[in-house]
């Protein structure tokens, strides 16, 4: 039986919420409204995270969030909070495809850093490091998140050319790297075909947050023999249920409360058709996703 609900708190967590993404001095009726309270439950309510210093009353009516708040929230980043959440999953793909999955995020420079990594015990190794950058525009990884970017970062950073030829696959031109930008946003995932090493090939999706936002990117990553368009099919509506799960434990309000599936290690009971034999020979790549 589910542990019920504490009405109170959630309620007090919703109109939190509304402070912190409302305009600053938006008034109490406001935040009540948009929090579905009525304007004495949230009094009521702002009148006690005042007193616990998670809100500050801005002039004579708004509020915005508190240093209690940005206390807690200075303890643990949001890389940190990512790869909790994603390293279960990450372990169960593992075990599921025996291939590298990486879990990456976009600065501000528009590189993409490496938050999260799980890698096979045997086979093709992929000599990546957490925290450690790579290219956006020729990575599985990268195409995610800058075909997630608004259109004006994008054609900034399209107009920042030229853009190096890793292989011979890598898209170089930018009209030709923003028509792959536009490929990925249309069928949710990203493929990097040889594009950072010629023995390397990647599957990356999306893992959103609020209101569609993406907020990482999964991928998996592996020697171009295994990683065949078959193996990619069989592989990738996995990866984007696994982003999905990824997203709810970030995002619990996304779809209610995560389920035992969003917070343990996924049931070795997934589509198969995919599997990598385990044991191959061991055979290095680098920059992979």
């Amino acid at each position: 039986m589910s542990t019920p609900k504490n009405q109170s708190l959630g309620r007090a967590l919703t109109l939190l919420e509304q402070v912190a993404s409302a305009p600053r001095g938006t008034g109490i009726k406001v935040l009540a409204m948009r929090a579905g309270l009525s304007v004495a439950t949230a009094h009521r309510l702002l009148s006690t995270l005042e007193s616990l210093g998670m809100v500050m009353r801005e002039g004579s009516a708004g509020y915005c969030i508190g240093m209690t708040i940005r206390d807690l929230a200075a303890h643990t980043g949001t890389d940190e909070l990512i790869r909790m959440a994603a390293t279960p999953h990450l372990k169960s793909l593992v075990k599921l495809f025996g291939q590298t999955v990486h879990v990456g995020v976009l600065d501000e420079e528009l590189m993409v850093t490496y938050v999260a990594k799980e890698t096979p015990k045997r086979g093709f190794q992929v000599m990546t490091r957490l925290n450690a950058q790579l290219e956006a525009y020729c990575s599985g990884l990268g195409k995610v998140l800058l075909a997630a970017e608004p259109a004006e970062r994008q054609r900034s950073y399209l107009a920042d050319s030229p853009f190096v030829a890793l292989t011979p696959n890598t898209l170089t031109d930018p009209d030709s790297i923003s028509a792959e930008l536009d490929r990925v946003r249309a069928q949710g995932y990203a493929l990097d075909n040889c594009e950072i090493l010629e023995t390397l090939r990647c599957v990356a999706v999306p893992i959103h947050g609020p209101a569609g936002r993406v907020v990482a990117a999964l991928s998996m990553s592996g020697d171009r023999e295994t990683m065949t368009d078959a193996f990619i099919a069989g592989a990738q509506p996995v990866l984007s249920e696994h982003a999905a799960r990824i997203s709810r434990k970030l995002f619990p309000q996304l779809a209610g409360a995560p389920t035992a599936a969003d917070t343990d290690e996924a049931d070795d009971d997934q589509p198969r058709a995919a599997r990598r034999q385990a044991d191959q020979d061991d055979r290095p790549g680098a920059g992979a996703g």
